[in-house]
């Protein structure tokens, strides 16, 4: 993945994701001595470029709407997943089975990323809009927390819009070709690095080079979806990404 098609929040978000399942596997078990610091340090500094100015100070609502939708979802699950130990007998255990694949599904949405959650969020609204699901959720009475969980999600997604009318100031701040010239060096060390690891599990498959080319994979697969995603549901560029430390994981591994 090159990054085409995405926004730099989704981009970054992408190659943070793959960063860390690199160096989760420790970067010397994966020959990655010289090139994973290299690409966390391209990856910190694209996150120094589009954490200005902060998208929470500039929509402040996000930070109630996001803390809302979280609190609202583990409800819906805890209640969900208390229905699922009744006897299976029980209507409503059958009633709740109908939602144990959508709802699995979404587990842990609410750790993800804020662009990220919003979009899975978007998905779920949609697998359980349907009739039947519509149907279940009202027969176990999960409706209106369903229905506030989507609602908050919106003020999320609109708030997002929103700061897209900020990019000229981020543009005139840190230079656009600098942006677009950084992204594209990304693009590269990420696909040598990947190619890399691949050349690695060839010729001396590991554990750690198996699991790392599977984590990648999935990466990738999960942002292949994002790049057909419109702009608007990637995020605009202005997500707050903490710089990653990660070379205390070369060492020693």
């Amino acid at each position: 993945m090159d990054g085409v098609g995405t926004t730099l929040a989704a981009f970054l978000n992408y190659s943070l994701s793959v960063l860390r399942a690199l160096a989760k596997q420790g970067f010397n078990n994966l020959a990655q001595t010289t090139i994973g610091p290299e690409l966390q340090a391209e990856v910190n500094r694209l996150a120094e470029f589009i954490n200005q100015p902060r998208a929470f100070d500039e929509t402040p609502e996000i930070t109630k709407a996001d803390t809302k939708r979280d609190s609202l979802w583990k409800a819906l699950w805890y209640a969900w997943h208390y229905v699922m130990q009744l006897d299976p007998t029980d209507p409503l255990y059958q009633a709740a089975l109908q939602l144990r694949p959508t709802m699995t599904a979404y587990k842990g949405v609410y750790r993800h990323e804020l662009t990220k959650e919003t979009m899975e969020l978007e998905g779920l609204h949609r697998d359980l809009g349907t009739e039947a699901n519509a149907a279940v959720l009202e027969t176990l009475g999960l409706d209106r927390i369903a229905a506030d969980i989507f609602a908050a999600n919106t003020i999320v997604a609109n708030a997002t819009s929103e700061r897209e009318q900020t990019r000229g100031q981020r543009i005139a701040q840190k230079g656009d070709d600098t942006t677009s010239a950084l992204r594209k060096q990304i693009a590269v060390t990420l696909t040598d690095a990947i190619r890399q690891v691949n050349a690695l599990d060839r010729i001396q498959s590991s554990a750690a080079t198996t699991q790392a080319i599977q984590d990648v994979c999935g990466i990738i697969e999960h942002y292949k979806l994002v790049a057909a995603q419109p702009a608007s549901k990637q995020g605009d560029g202005s997500t707050v990404v903490t710089p990653v430390t990660l070379v205390d994981n070369v060492e020693g591994d």
